[in-house]
């Protein structure tokens, strides 16, 4: 069964579908342990339909390139690995699902693809819409930002696994910066308690039909949170964390490009 956290220490721990020694951070080169471990047959939602204004580049983030590939297929590769994702649903900016559909073809188009489809004005909307694909017998639901494509198959497949036993999961780092709040921008006024703050990341996974509900309970109370695990959060109860890397960042700045190529290269002087 995986290892979730409920104190910092856990981190030191690894999550089922990693063997033991093997790093989360490594290539998809890895093997999962033969006893103890099922898959699951989950629905990947990978949301890839913002605005990325704060990128400055003249393509939205999912069509930049790291080492030459495009963002968006190191994404969807990184989830088709994964032994228990089963389908694939990218969802994009309207005005790119034809260039998706241009990147994502040939050997760039994982088989577990399913569609390519236009995402809503804000995440909620993009999510909602990958997440009610039709389709038969699955049991999770994961949706994964477009603009962290450097998770590697082994982190997706260790929270799919923490979902199975918790109803829910995602993706955590603890905070080890000290923490200020500040209402103006300009002055701190108050300084917050680490010890109870952690930096989510993604893939964040939930149990499909009961996710399903949420995303309809939240549309019927407009309820628009930025994070999908705060729908479970508010409707059901408790997300169970996993261990996290820093290496799967999310792409936000143009600087975080460069670190993208640097992890890239390192990670293949490893294989």
């Amino acid at each position: 069964m995986p290892s979730t956290i409920g104190q910092r220490q856990s981190f030191g721990t690894r999550s089922a579908g990693i063997t033991r020694g093997e790093s989360t951070d490594s290539p998809a080169r890895f093997h999962y342990p033969v006893h103890g471990l099922e898959h699951s047959h989950t629905l990947a939602v990978l949301v890839a339909a913002g605005r990325s204004s704060r990128m400055g580049a003249a393509l939205r983030k999912p069509f930049l390139t790291i080492e030459g590939v495009p963002v968006l297929v190191h994404a969807a590769r990184a989830l088709a690995e994964a032994p228990s994702v089963k389908r694939i649903v990218v969802v994009v900016h309207p005005e790119d699902q034809k260039r998706a559909e241009e990147v994502l073809r040939g050997n760039n188009r994982p088989r577990q693809i399913e569609a390519i489809l236009p995402g809503g004005d804000e995440r909620i909307d993009s999510v909602r819409v990958g997440a009610l694909w039709p389709c038969e017998g699955v049991d999770k639901i994961l949706v994964h930002d477009g603009a962290r494509p450097l998770v590697t198959p082994a982190l997706v497949e260790s929270v799919i696994q923490a979902a199975r036993e918790h109803g829910a999961a995602l993706l955590a780092l603890p905070v080890l910066e000290t923490v200020k709040r500040s209402s103006d921008g300009r002055f701190a006024e108050a300084t917050l308690d680490r010890a109870n703050l952690w930096k989510a990341q993604t893939p964040q996974v939930f149990a499909a039909a009961r996710f399903r509900e949420c995303l309809e309970r939240a549309r019927a109370e407009g309820f628009r949170p930025s994070d999908d695990a705060a729908l479970w959060e508010r409707y059901v109860g408790p997300v169970a964390l996993v261990p996290g890397s820093p290496a799967n960042l999310k792409l936000t700045q143009p600087g975080d490009l460069e670190i993208a190529q640097a992890i890239v290269r390192a990670r293949a002087h490893r294989v």
